[in-house]
């Protein structure tokens, strides 16, 4: 690379960080999960949300793990401040390693399209659509792990196409499939397409196989034996906590939906541009003659294809950041695809072309962003901040050691309270995933359901009327509202205020109800 094209890439990784700014202060309650197991792995009480109880509840083991080692590592403190507006220094570490991962995507796909064949200016501007899309900027600095597995993705890519195009050896593929399985659980999915595209295009496919899988072994299954030895399970509970009932049809075409929503959003360039290539295009024409580009282009089209199928079998609430590790292939594709159209239609009109694509995505990108993603961050965190956060601190405060909660959202609230959590939707307890599931968030607090896991002291209810469990029409209720605090919204899509009621558990007119319940059953019999 000459001294244009690096000072050009410099630019653009620049310009990449530069947008990332309005999300500078975006905290999501999720991010406290992780949180909270790195700081429990830092003062020694393993990898468990609650004090002395290991879980597989960390979503991402690997960024729980590089959290912790800057805890080790670096002069930080790594339990919640005193107060809940300063940024906890963890916040600051995890928002660090996002920058880093994401300018790394960044810088490999423009490296990744140089490795395809493309030109400066193309590999520049697949660049410029990874920096500007609107998901992946929004995440970027969440202080989630996004970012880290759209890295890991994009590096897998990149050596699988040196495996598939250059006769590469596949070692640092298995190895970049490894780190990103331990980045996001979704990525199991990625390991096999691409493992599968190995042993189909490679050269020499036996070998090339062999070494993918030894490289992916030597990542996972360190992690793995852990994982067995500490939890005696090997994926993590998330995937019954975030999953909804399988092949439900309702549950099915409300992820196809939300996840139609999503890509429409940021990506309706590169998907139209690819349903141009579908609608006119033919195999011959439209698919590369070599065998190895042939299996590299079909395995980016199976990933996010088959991302969302297998979201919608599990009937998950689709959230925009679980498609982001996508958007590398989603934007390849696009790529690909302006490249087939000006080539088949206006074979010198390509660099006005790409021109017309790279400025009408980014405004594209910048407008939601600018007028709708980086707006409802600001009020989510100032609200996370007002309500979860606010409640966590009266409750390290205000309430004895060894007080227990149930809570729907967990993370900011037991990364501040220091007191034990019992989580309604099951992601650190859980034998209540199924029932919830099965009965609904609703039913498990109103009936008490959670007292399957335990009879917790206290119980933190999310909902849009403040104070609701404690009027009752006949019943006496065993809820005593003590206070609520308020969010403005739960994210883009969920847009209304809900209040975070707090309420004192009296399980004596639990059982006193029961009773009565029982006694006229018999009477009645």
């Amino acid at each position: 690379m000459n001294a244009r094209p690096r000072a050009l890439l410099l630019l653009l990784l620049l310009a990449a960080s530069a947008a990332l700014l309005p999300f500078l202060h975006y905290l999501t309650d999720d991010t406290f999960i992780h949180f909270q197991f790195a700081k429990h792995l830092v003062q020694g009480k393993g990898f468990s949300f609650n004090d002395g109880e290991p879980t597989y509840g960390a979503t991402s083991p690997l960024w729980v793990l590089l959290l912790a080692l800057a805890g080790k590592v670096l002069p930080i403190q790594v339990a919640a401040p005193a107060d809940a507006w300063s940024m906890p220094d963890l916040a600051w570490v995890a928002k660090t390693l996002g920058l880093v991962a994401h300018l790394l995507s960044v810088w490999v796909l423009v490296r990744l399209g140089r490795r395809l064949g493309w030109g400066e200016w193309t590999s520049l501007v697949l660049g410029v659509l990874l920096a500007a899309q609107t998901w992946v900027v929004r995440w970027a600095l969440s202080g989630m792990e996004t970012p880290l597995a759209t890295a890991c993705v994009a590096l897998a890519l990149y050596a699988l196409a040196g495996v598939l195009i250059q006769g590469r050896a596949a070692w640092t593929t298995g190895l970049a499939l490894g780190f990103a399985v331990l980045a996001r659980p979704e990525c199991w999915l990625f390991a096999a397409i691409v493992l599968l595209a190995v042993g189909a295009g490679a050269e020499r496919p036996s070998r090339r196989a062999l070494e993918a899988l030894g490289g992916f072994a030597l990542v996972v299954l360190p992690w793995l034996l852990a994982a067995w030895s500490w939890f005696h399970r090997l994926l993590p509970n998330t995937a019954a906590a975030k999953a909804g009932a399988y092949l439900h049809p309702g549950l099915m075409i409300g992820a196809l939906h939300a996840a139609f929503q999503v890509e429409l959003v940021a990506d309706a360039l590169p998907i139209a541009l690819f349903i141009l290539v579908l609608a006119f295009g033919s195999r011959s024409t439209a698919l590369p003659a070599a065998g190895g580009r042939r299996i590299f282009w079909l395995a980016c089209v199976a990933w996010p294809a088959l991302l969302v199928i297998s979201l919608a079998l599990q009937g998950v609430q689709v959230v925009s950041r679980y498609l982001v590790p996508a958007a590398p292939c989603v934007l390849l594709l696009g790529m690909a695809s302006l490249r087939w159209v000006v080539a088949t239609s206006f074979p010198r009109r390509y660099g006005p072309a790409l021109g017309i694509l790279s400025a009408a995505f980014v405004i594209q990108n910048a407008a939601f962003t600018a007028s709708v993603s980086a707006p409802s961050t600001r009020t989510h965190t100032h609200g996370l901040r007002a309500s979860l956060i606010d409640i966590g601190i009266w409750a390290r405060d205000k309430t004895p050691a060894r007080a227990w909660f149930a809570v729907a959202d967990i993370g900011a609230f037991g990364y501040y309270s220091e007191r034990r959590v019992l989580d309604l939707y099951g992601l650190v307890t859980p034998v209540l995933a199924p029932i919830t599931v099965r009965e609904g968030y609703d039913a498990v607090v109103r009936r008490c359901l959670f007292e399957a896991a335990g009879r917790p002291d206290y119980l933190i209810d999310r909902h849009p009327v403040e104070g609701r469990l404690a009027v009752t029409l006949d019943e006496p209720s065993p809820f005593r509202f003590l206070f609520a605090r308020r969010i403005e919204n739960l994210g883009i899509t969920r847009p209304g205020g809900f209040y975070y009621s707090v309420y004192a558990i009296d399980w004596k007119v639990v059982d006193q109800t029961r009773q009565r319940v029982a006694s006229a059953g018999s009477d009645a019999r």
